[in-house]
């Protein structure tokens, strides 16, 4: 990343629509220019498009910092362009926005994309959802669509983009349902830290002595069950980086056994990199594992509990293995291996789990989904396992 050359201080910047502070100057370049704070930005919706996905979806509203974030992304799309982890990562620092936001595209004659807006139905179903949507038109007549979307689960009062080096800032958040909530922090050359939170008092976050990209998520448990409310990424010292060409969506879909030996391989080196040891690899839950991937791939839906198909591998290991491991899961959808990789490690809270430090072993599932129309997408399910008690053993049918 480009060290920034020179921070300004300025008199009080007018704010965007929405009411959020657009935050300081900085001097690029020779140009002088304004980066957006990071916070949900509501703005009524600007467009025909705009308002009938607001009607479709129900209870949702148009976020500007969402919307800044497709734009990013459509501008460097082709018809095939492949939404990775990374560009998705870029985009969203680009509009500020600060939900965990998903992404999915679809390419037509021009006609309203009603068939990217199902997840989004769903979502909006347990509460408010924020929305964009653009498209782009090509000389074929083809136009695609991009739709971004973000349960609102958590209001956070708006932050700074751009930290000062050794400096820190104040972070409050409001949950919509109560609940426990940790901040996890993903620091650049150092372990991911984690801290707790209390709704609604404000919490003082430092430690940023290291120039570079910090990636800080909130994490809210409620009924054991955990959700990510905040996903966002600070810069201290560096600039946002720009967004190349998407490149293409493969053309084949990739091989689960080969993606499995990938993903090993991928855990390896993210482990050594933060000067971990390795784990071994525990093929005695594997099944277990790849069981969880295809039930996922079958119901089209990431999740460590799928409601009515199965209350988790955990669960599941207890009915025939023994002793109890502590487990650690993971789980993820994406195009290749390496993009189901990057999707974790950018996520601090993910991130925690490969860098287990007791973890001793780990188990790796990975299956694709059951789809004709289009190149299906890679289901993915990571165990990072503890073993307080040794290593559990399958229980014989007739001690079952």
């Amino acid at each position: 990343m480009i060290l920034l050359a020179l921070l300004l201080a300025c008199a009080k910047p007018s704010p965007v629509a929405g009411g959020v502070d657009n935050g300081p100057w900085m001097r690029r370049g020779g140009r002088v220019q304004r980066l957006p704070a990071v916070a949900h930005q509501p703005v009524e919706p600007p467009s025909k498009d705009a308002q009938w996905l607001i009607g479709a979806i129900g209870d949702a509203q148009w976020d500007a910092g969402l919307m800044k974030a497709v734009q990013t992304l459509i501008s460097a799309a082709t018809p095939t362009g492949l939404l990775g982890p990374r560009p998705i990562s870029i985009a969203l620092a680009h509009g500020g926005y600060p939900g965990h936001a998903r992404f999915s595209r679809v390419v037509n004659d021009g006609g309203l994309p009603e068939s990217l807006i199902g997840p989004a139905v769903q979502a909006a179903a347990r509460g408010r959802v924020d929305v964009a949507l653009s498209s782009r038109r090509y000389a074929d007549g083809r136009v695609l669509w991009i739709l971004g979307w973000a349960p609102h689960r958590a209001e956070m009062d708006p932050v700074r983009r751009d930290v000062p080096l050794d400096g820190g800032f104040t972070l409050r958040v409001d949950l919509e349902e109560k609940g426990e909530a940790r901040l996890f922090i993903d620091r650049p050359q150092s372990a991911v830290e984690e801290m707790s939170l209390t709704s609604g008092v404000a919490r003082w976050v430092d430690g940023f002595h290291t120039p570079g990209e910090y990636r800080l998520e909130v994490v809210s448990s409620r009924d054991e069950v955990a959700e990510v409310v905040l996903l966002f990424s600070l810069f201290v010292e560096a600039e946002v980086p720009r967004l190349v060409r998407l490149t293409s969506t493969p053309a084949t879909a990739p091989d689960p056994a080969a993606a499995e030996r990938e993903l090993y391989e991928l855990v390896a080196e993210t482990r050594k990199a933060h000067g971990l040891a390795p784990v071994a690899r525990f093929e005695l839950f594997e099944g277990l594992a790849r069981e969880h991937a295809a039930l996922m791939a079958h119901a089209g839906q990431v999740g460590h509990r799928l409601p009515g198909l199965t209350d988790g591998v955990e669960g599941r290991a207890a009915e025939f293995a023994h002793p109890r491991a502590k487990w650690h899961e993971n789980v993820a959808a994406a195009a290749t291996a390496r993009d189901a990789h990057a999707l974790v490690v950018g996520s601090p809270a993910h991130l925690a789990n490969l860098l287990c430090e007791k973890c001793t072993h780990v188990s790796i599932g990975a299956t694709l989904e059951p789809v004709l129309d289009r190149v299906p997408r890679l289901f993915v399910t990571w165990e990072l396992l503890e073993f307080p008690q040794g290593p559990p053993r399958e229980i014989d049918h007739y001690n079952r």
